[in-house]
């Protein structure tokens, strides 16, 4: 009798320690529901007895609720392990891609691109970019039954619970990758079988300035690629056709204007799967552009209006100074334009027109000169008959361009005696001054319309 009360008392002394401060603890809780061990449904025993009494998640508490994650996981998790058990590779509901025994290909499909953050250097031509991707893809080893678990959704709590696509930006061979990160958060699936993640990236790259001739207005185009990095024999990409979003709450311009093409996905099986998209940057501030432009466009307006002041000398004086102004402005595009000039072989449109301008500005005072001088010889015989004739012609449409009448009279007062035909050369040589501006303005304005 003594030995059986010993037998009864034993298991008890040994199941039960007593605590002081804790009371009666249970030594060995069920393994099943935290760990990895079991391998069917019917090892589940504490999930079982929850999953018969259970009518709706919702009236569960949020220890509950988490508990029967992890009954749920776990049960994936065996049912995966005992279909691959021949296989003997471990936990392969992680490590191993889905139809990992079929071979079908894995779609990876990119939902929606958001930016959150760029960063552009002008003078390196790169930009880097933050933001994140929404990605689904299916993995028939994370279905359940609705009616049994009377759950919708399952939230993977590390990533290391599930198979997940890794990526990589594919650059140049030679380009050292280190400003590129990828990191995959918000993993979740659905009783079908459909996983959702969220994959927030950091990339750089170099962009495209051959748009440098419509400097301050030129557009960066900078494009990115995407690659899988592991299993890229059984992997594919699918758009959804969606514009890159930016995010309101994040994103800031910076005084740039920020544009993407829609991203598309390489269909050809033969090559890797990749995903390329592009983003185009344009300045939306005019400050740069107002500097450069109003202190040209002042130029060329005094340019065409120095006809009309009349005397030759004066025209010269004003050209002078015109051209000291041009050299100004040439000053102010060296510092703003030529620390972009290294890295793009096209020349801007407002230097262009500069350099145009300068030129034309040059051969006006060149002619003017010349002119001038020829007004300032003098000489006994009369100018022929027609080019009298023509340049009275001139000179009478061409008002506005003469010299003023009291300006001839004094500087034939000055003229030593010698015939009284220095009138006749002097109106020549206007009409021939007044032809010549008229042409090179209309020159100059064509050349502006040409150019922009």
């Amino acid at each position: 009798m003594l030995w059986s009360l010993l037998y009864l008392v034993l298991p008890l002394a040994f199941a039960i320690r007593p605590d002081l401060s804790k009371g009666p603890q249970i030594l060995n809780p069920p393994s099943a529901l935290f760990q990895s061990r079991a391998t069917s449904a019917d090892e589940l025993d504490p999930c079982q007895y929850m999953l018969q009494n259970l009518t709706s998640v919702e009236n569960l508490r949020a220890h509950e609720f988490a508990s029967l994650e992890q009954c749920l996981y776990y049960f994936l998790a065996g049912e995966s392990a005992k279909r691959m058990k021949r296989l003997g590779i471990p936990h392969p509901i992680a490590s191993v891609p889905p139809n990992y025994l079929s071979r079908q290909p894995v779609n990876i499909k990119f939902n929606q691109i958001t930016l959150q953050h760029f960063e552009l250097n002008e003078f390196l031509k790169d930009v880097a970019i933050h933001g994140y991707m929404e990605l689904s893809w299916m993995d028939d080893r994370l279905q359940w039954s609705r009616d049994t678990w009377k759950m919708e959704k399952l939230q993977i709590q590390s990533l290391n619970h599930v198979w997940i696509p890794l990526f990589i930006a594919q650059n140049y061979d030679t380009h050292l990758k280190n400003g590129d990160a990828f990191e995959i958060r918000r993993v979740e699936t659905s009783s079908s079988g459909n996983v959702s993640a969220v994959l927030a990236f950091s990339l750089r790259t170099f962009c495209d300035d051959s748009d440098f001739e419509n400097y301050p207005d030129d557009v960066y185009k900078c494009c990115f690629s995407l690659e899988p990095q592991a299993n890229p024999d059984i992997i594919e990409f699918d758009a959804s056709g969606l514009p890159i979003f930016t995010d309101p709450k994040y994103f800031r311009d910076y005084g740039w204007k920020v544009s993407g093409t829609v991203p598309q996905a390489l269909e050809d099986p033969a090559q890797v799967a990749q995903l390329g998209f592009c983003l185009n940057l344009q300045r939306a501030s005019s400050s740069v552009r107002i500097e450069l432009t109003v202190p040209m466009m002042v130029c060329a307006l005094l340019f065409l209006l120095t006809p009309f002041l009349g005397a030759i000398r004066i025209q010269i004086c004003a050209k002078f100074f015109i051209l000291v102004l041009q050299f100004l402005t040439f000053i102010l595009f060296s510092n703003r334009i030529s620390p972009h000039l290294g890295s793009a072989a096209a020349t801007p449109k407002l230097l262009r027109f500069l350099e145009f301008s300068v030129t034309l500005n040059g051969f006006s005072l060149a002619a003017s000169i010349f002119l001038w001088a020829c007004t300032r010889i003098r000489r006994e015989l009369p100018p022929w008959g027609q080019l009298v004739q023509l340049s009275s012609f001139v000179n009478r449409f061409l008002c506005v361009l003469q010299t003023h009448a009291a300006d001839d009279d004094e500087d034939s007062e000055k003229a030593p005696a010698g015939g009284n035909y220095q009138k006749d050369w002097t109106a020549a040589f206007i009409a021939v001054h007044a032809l010549t501006m008229s042409v090179l303005s209309i020159i100059f304005v064509f050349g502006y319309l040409f150019l922009f």
